[in-house]
């Protein structure tokens, strides 16, 4: 990969964690919990024992009224 491939990837590609979510939304644990693991349309990436989210598919995601 090219040096400015990468840095287009950085500025582009912003992963969030469980802690961030909770911290934009307000929601509580449990319900930021709930939701990245039992909601088939939440767009949640598991790395190893962490959970993260891409901004513009928890954009996305947010966008739609459940």
């Amino acid at each position: 990969m090219l040096s400015s491939q990468k840095d287009f990837v950085k500025h582009e590609i912003i992963l969030l964690y469980k802690e961030d979510v909770m911290e934009i939304t307000g929601w509580g644990k449990n319900t930021v919990d709930d939701i990245f693991a039992h909601d088939l349309d939440f767009p949640a990436i598991k790395k190893g024992k962490k959970h993260q989210v891409e901004l513009s598919a928890f954009k996305e995601y947010l966008s739609t009224r459940r």
